[in-house]
């Protein structure tokens, strides 16, 4: 499948340091940033896009494969001439990252996986999901969000940016996000692990109740270099609860690369 022009912000300071690619989960769109790029861009250049299918993205007609949102993220470094990223992800995002580091790590200056899946853990669910989601519409995806997606601290008093990232979801095409569960279900990076060169740091949040803790514990034990950190009491989608934690260990991790590299 051809790759797509997807629909982005690009923000924040010009310099010297490569920019900060923001790459969202399964059913969010790029809004869901707006924490990360309001403390990144008064030094960092800030990219955050959405995925195909989703937000002001192209719908796709057919199922997608990682390859083809890989690919999507490609397409657009080359039409902002960029070279390089440090790409932080959450969920399906970090999977994408994941994907990228390994297709084109050329492209990849560091990576910070936040709750992502390295395979399927259970490939036929992600394949129900998808038609469920198309015979029934995004009601099907939407229900019970809130309690899935943030700890129950988050969820009983959901900010503004929590609830506008829940409704979003019932405004996504199903289509688009039926297509992106197949890419899920189709995904299985074990392999590809060891070899992967990108300095990364997988980022975990205790209260997380969609992907199990034992993805980042696999990317630490098997990615050469690689860091796991833990975010007590964070839910999935640790970006929105955690801002200030996040963005502190980006720093680091970014600082330590940037030390490293000089050496």
């Amino acid at each position: 499948m051809t790759a797509v022009d997807v629909a982005f912000d690009d923000e924040g300071v010009r310099g010297d340091t490569v920019p900060v690619l923001l790459s969202a989960s399964l059913g969010t769109t790029r809004t869901m940033w707006a924490e990360q790029v309001h403390r990144l861009a008064a030094t960092r250049r800030v990219i955050a896009y959405d995925h195909r299918g989703h937000g002001d993205s192209p719908v796709p007609a057919d199922d997608l494969s990682l390859t083809d949102l890989v690919d999507d993220v490609v397409a657009l470094l080359d039409r902002l001439d960029v070279a390089q990223v440090d790409v932080v992800g959450v969920s399906l995002g970090g999977t994408v990252g994941l994907g990228l580091a390994t297709a084109r790590p050329d492209r990849v200056r560091t990576l910070v996986t936040i709750n992502s899946p390295v395979f399927a853990d259970a490939p036929d669910f992600w394949r129900q999901r998808a038609a469920a989601v198309r015979a029934q519409g995004m009601g099907v995806a939407s229900a019970g969000l809130l309690g899935r997606w943030y700890s129950p601290t988050v969820a009983a008093a959901p900010s503004a940016l929590v609830r506008d990232t829940v409704d979003t979801v019932d405004r996504l095409s199903p289509a688009g996000y039926a297509a992106c569960c197949a890419a899920i279900a189709g995904t299985d990076l074990r392999e590809a692990l060891p070899a992967l060169a990108v300095p990364l740091l997988a980022v975990t949040g205790s209260a997380d109740a969609v992907v199990p803790a034992h993805h980042a514990e696999l990317l630490a034990d098997s990615v050469p270099g690689a860091r796991r950190v833990e975010v007590a009491g964070a839910g999935h989608l640790l970006p929105q609860e955690r801002p200030d934690e996040l963005h502190a260990l980006l720093t680091q991790h970014w600082t330590t690369t940037s030390t490293r590299s000089t050496r």
